[in-house]
């Protein structure tokens, strides 16, 4: 057989055979043949493996789905268990490669549905555990499973019924009658049930206090994996997370299980004040002050305390002490478990104990915090530079270090050396930004030069190609010489292009003098990407003064806050409009919900960081 296929057995026939299928009839059979059952089974679920994307996968479960009837009780409790895992993640995509085992899954309910009353309980949690799995909310899936769940007398099965109830309707009243099921792990999942259907106004604290004794119940271990997998991996952090919308339960979770005698109750009163706190935005003085006292507790429960105050932002700053003296009683900044975290918490809280501690930490490979106050830069710049110069391109820090300094701007101005040497190396790009950012203090031959021969610098000899990063050397160029033309010239004919971001950007700052171009922009104000819109809406306003079409394309991208999140996209957007100002006064409905919301917006550091910028929007187009 040649390449086009010719031959005794054309290529679109063989692309629809599996590779191993030769081996499955024996394997279904033997699943159904005393003394083969086992291990017919045990080699087909190590054939099929977790790969759900192949064409094998698909063709053996739709046999198995088949199957079912004629499976003795022991080897449909397997099967079931292997349904759900592996429905779980078929069905999270139902495009690409995908989309076979995600139709077969989303489909497979008519075959499990008659299991649901099973004589054996086994296969009765099986198969509630694989219709919730599945996402299957067909009102015949749901009748079934609350008229066995009314009857069901196995603890196990129960639980797996009203779990899988709880993921396919909202029927709060429904669970209710179950948070006083004698059995623990039962009233855990109906508590489940009554916090993801809400219904926070007529709270009473039951389904918390139910989750408290379920995980009483659980002890040191997980959840049983049979049938809270995935959710048995953490059952603190996720309870804790579902009680956090309705306050009454999350307070009666926290009150049952604050100062208990386990170490691992103690941690999860840690986990639901944090959770707390970060979806609401009340000062709650009382939760901030039990996170923080968690640090003198054991290390279970401090390490539980470090990541919550990691994400508190400002609002954590009067307990930067506390954190201070936990990290030295662990061995100081060098050394201390939960010392990258306890980092992130102090620049959050803008705390300038931290300038030190991240010179310490800068070696760490979990070190990822930015951005760092300017007002550092004094006390870092020695040990910056010298990281610049003394570690390669690819090092992890000295990315972290040129998007620093381009936060910075002026106050940089003492690396400007070390950024020009860096400008014939794989993040010649990166080092452009911050000698831009920089601007005129950069000023000086060796740096224009550099940065104009990258301007029109290619492929060649010993060089790489630089990724489109002539655009981002004239931009610096220009920062640094003041002279505009390089910059107009080819942020312009990348614009022309149809190329987004960071071209629009530049163009932005560029302003009037970039009026040539502006017909170059103009049609990017409904390109298909999110950045580009919002960035061809700041360059079109900044370079014309004509505030309605940028304010057209910008007020859908506000669209995301309606969910009560954050992006960075949203954030850019909301300052555009208060550059705009008072022509953007569209925008003001949207911003007084974000300004007057009780809930927080993403973390709290991006809600914060939001509501200052929304704040000083709507006062720009108030004012104007």
């Amino acid at each position: 057989m040649d390449e086009r296929g010719a031959g005794p057995v054309a290529w679109y026939v063989l692309e629809g055979v599996p590779a191993g299928r030769e081996e499955m009839p024996g394997l279904l059979r033997g699943l159904v043949t005393r003394g083969q059952r086992q291990k017919s089974w045990r080699r087909l679920e190590d054939k099929l493996g977790w790969s759900t994307d192949t064409p094998l996968f698909a063709h053996a479960v739709a046999h198995l789905l088949g199957l079912l009837p004629q499976l003795d009780g022991r080897r449909l409790v397997q099967v079931l268990d292997f349904l759900a895992r592996r429905g779980h993640h078929a069905c999270r995509s139902s495009v690409g490669v995908h989309r076979r085992a995600y139709e077969l899954f989303t489909n497979a309910w008519p075959h499990v549905l008659p299991l649901v009353s099973h004589r054996a309980e086994g296969v009765r949690t099986g198969a509630a555990w694989v219709l919730r799995s599945i996402r299957c909310a067909e009102p015949a899936v749901l009748g079934a499973l609350r008229r066995q769940a009314a009857v069901e007398e196995d603890p196990t099965a129960l639980a797996s019924q009203l779990l899988a109830v709880g993921a396919l309707s909202e029927d709060r009243e429904w669970f209710l009658p179950w948070l006083d099921h004698s059995h623990p792990l039962v009233a855990l999942a109906a508590a489940r049930g009554v916090l993801v259907s809400g219904g926070a106004d007529t709270a009473d604290g039951a389904a918390g206090r139910a989750v408290a004794r379920g995980l009483a119940a659980a002890g040191t271990q997980r959840l049983p994996d049979v049938p809270w997998w995935p959710l048995a991996h953490d059952p603190a952090g996720h309870f804790a997370e579902l009680s956090a919308p309705c306050p009454p339960e999350s307070a009666a979770l926290f009150e049952a299980v604050a100062g208990h005698p386990r170490t691992e109750l103690r941690r999860t009163a840690v986990s639901a004040a944090g959770a707390r706190l970060r979806y609401w935005r009340d000062p709650a003085p009382g939760l901030w002050a039990a996170v923080a006292a968690g640090l003198d507790d054991e290390p279970a429960v401090a390490s539980v305390s470090v990541e919550v105050l990691a994400g508190g932002g400002a609002a954590a700053a009067p307990y930067a002490d506390q954190l201070v003296r936990h990290v030295e009683r662990s061995g100081g900044a060098a050394r201390a478990a939960g010392a990258d975290l306890a980092l992130r918490a102090l620049v959050g809280m803008g705390d300038d104990r931290a300038a030190d501690w991240y010179a310490v930490r800068l070696d760490s490979p979990w070190l990822d915090v930015a951005p760092l106050p300017s007002r550092w830069a004094p006390r870092l710049l020695p040990v910056l530079r010298r990281r610049l110069t003394g570690h390669g391109p690819y090092d992890r820090a000295v990315s972290l270090i040129l998007r620093t300094l381009a936060e910075w701007g002026p106050a940089a101005a003492p690396a400007v050396p070390e950024l020009v040497g860096l400008l014939d190396t794989p993040v010649a790009r990166a080092a452009a930004e911050a000698l831009g950012a920089v601007g005129p203090a950069a000023a000086g031959r060796r740096a224009a030069g550099r940065l104009a021969a990258l301007v029109t610098a290619g492929p060649g000899p010993g060089r790489r190609p630089w990724h489109g990063g002539a655009q981002t050397a004239a931009w610096a160029y220009w920062r640094v010489t003041e002279d505009p033309e390089p910059a107009l010239r080819l942020c312009g004919a990348a614009a022309r292009a149809g190329l987004g971001q960071p071209v629009l950007r530049y163009l932005a700052d560029l302003g009037p003098r970039a009026a040539r171009h502006a017909d170059a922009v103009r049609p990017l104000l409904t390109c298909p990407g999110q950045w580009s819109r919002v960035g061809a809406a700041e360059a079109w306003w900044r370079i014309t003064g004509d505030a309605p079409p940028a304010v057209e394309a910008l007020l859908p991208e506000l669209a995301p806050l309606a969910r009560h999140s954050a992006t960075p996209l949203v954030l850019r957007t909301v300052r555009v409009l208060g550059a705009i100002g008072g022509p953007a006064a569209a925008a003001l409905p949207v911003l007084h919900e974000v300004t007057s919301s009780p809930r927080r917006y993403g973390g709290i550091p991006a809600d914060e960081e939001l509501l200052r910028a929304a704040r000083t929007a709507m006062s720009a187009i108030e004012g104007t």
